[in-house]
């Protein structure tokens, strides 16, 4: 075969992968999203002005893939005594009286092939805002980063590590390597 015939094929078939990919892999980016729930909910008085820690309500992050939802029963530990005539503290009620889960609508989602260790983070020093944004500000919970690949790798690679987390790699020394923050193999995030 010629080699402009090779290069042809080539490009053709790379053409090919590129769009089979771009139809089958899921797209992560929801920067923004911010969905309608069954109750609504606003961390910005829970975290915000009553400033109850996020692992509180979402336990999971230390020991799971994923930060969890919290179960009714997790929200009924206050609303047994505060809010209790609330009409929305009544459908929490209502819920957990039922032994049921409320549906709450998941916001930040990655794909099944991505492992993401929240505690490995927690570890490392970052806060949930510096993935999540200024949650305790916010009424209406939305998905502050993109969430992508390239939007973490800028963070792993020491671009836009927060101040804080790059302080104490430089003071432990960075197991990862010269300039890293964290591991950059593709088998740190993918199964």
């Amino acid at each position: 075969m010629s080699k402009g015939l090779s290069v042809v094929v080539g490009g053709v078939a790379l053409l090919i992968v590129g769009y089979a990919l771009a139809t089958v892999v899921p797209r992560t980016s929801n920067q923004g999203y911010a969905p309608t729930q069954p109750i609504p909910f606003s961390h910005k008085i829970h975290a915000g002005d009553n400033k109850i820690p996020c692992q509180y309500c979402h336990s999971d992050v230390e020991k799971s893939r994923h930060a969890g939802i919290p179960s009714t029963a997790v929200c009924m530990n206050c609303h047994k005594v505060v809010k209790t005539t609330s009409p929305l503290i009544q459908q929490v009620r209502k819920a957990w009286d039922e032994g049921r889960a409320i549906e709450w609508v998941r916001i930040h989602e990655l794909p099944d092939f991505v492992y993401f260790p929240h505690k490995r983070h927690l570890a490392a020093g970052l806060a949930c805002q510096t993935c999540h944004g200024e949650v305790q500000t916010m009424d209406k919970v939305y998905q502050f980063g993109a969430l992508t690949m390239g939007w973490c790798m800028e963070c792993h690679r020491g671009r836009s590590t927060p101040s804080n987390v790059l302080a104490g790699i430089e003071a432990k020394g960075s197991p990862h390597g010269p300039g890293q923050a964290a591991p950059t193999q593709c088998t740190t995030c993918h199964y």
